[in-house]
């Protein structure tokens, strides 16, 4: 009996300094002391804390206290998104969309990406919308992800949802429809969808009119 009682007292106590250590690690990465941070959340995240995992990921990402590399970021992103972690599962998708760290894989990619997509990660649906837009694969569903990030005010996503509507894939064309998302993109910031309204009223496209001050207050 004592010694199931010692038992429990030392995992208590273990688990709190290790509660203490992930915290302190946290607090380190914020404060941009990447090297303590390393040496706090590295045991933690080998323990299966998913927040040090994803900032081990990180780090090993952009070499920020460590040596970079891709392969130990595409380790601990792995090991954060098996858990869930929805930005470690975005992360993790592009990293096998561009053959970081792993050999590219379009499957994996589109199967990591979507399950922080369907998370509701604007910067997830995005991603899985351009994947499936420049893949060609399935226009439906790029038109279904850029919708549903383009509502949560995504610029980039926008412009391209404008696109596609533009050229009538995945949708019924609709210059009209699609030039709408095309500004709404140009009003959120996007430099390329600026330009293309600057050019579709210079040279009086989709059924806008021909109208050189809109054009250079747009180029503007």
């Amino acid at each position: 009996m004592v010694r199931g009682i010692a038992g429990v007292l030392l995992f208590l106590v273990s688990t709190a300094l290790s509660a203490g250590q992930l915290e302190e690690g946290l607090a380190a990465y914020e404060q941009h002391d990447y090297q303590r941070a390393w040496q706090l959340l590295e045991p933690a995240a080998r323990q299966g804390a998913v927040e040090a995992q994803r900032k081990l990921a990180v780090m090993y990402r952009h070499g920020l206290g460590v040596e970079r590399s891709d392969e130990k970021a595409v380790y601990w992103y792995t090991q954060a998104a098996s858990q869930g972690h929805v930005l470690a599962q975005n992360s993790l998708g592009v990293m096998y969309q561009f053959g970081l760290g792993v050999k590219k894989d379009p499957g994996q990619a589109r199967h990591w990406l979507t399950r922080a997509a369907e998370q509701g990660l604007t910067k997830a649906q995005e991603n899985l919308g351009l994947l499936l837009m420049d893949s060609g694969g399935d226009d439906l569903k790029a038109v279904h992800w850029l919708l549903a990030a383009a509502n949560q005010g995504s610029s980039r996503a926008q412009l391209n949802l404008g696109l596609l509507y533009l050229a009538g894939r995945g949708v019924e064309r609709n210059d009209k429809q699609g030039m709408s998302w095309v500004e709404q993109a140009a009003r959120g910031g996007d430099s390329r969808a600026r330009a293309a309204m600057a050019r579709a009223y210079r040279e009086g496209l989709y059924g806008l009119p021909k109208d050189e001050a809109l054009a250079q207050r747009w180029q503007k």
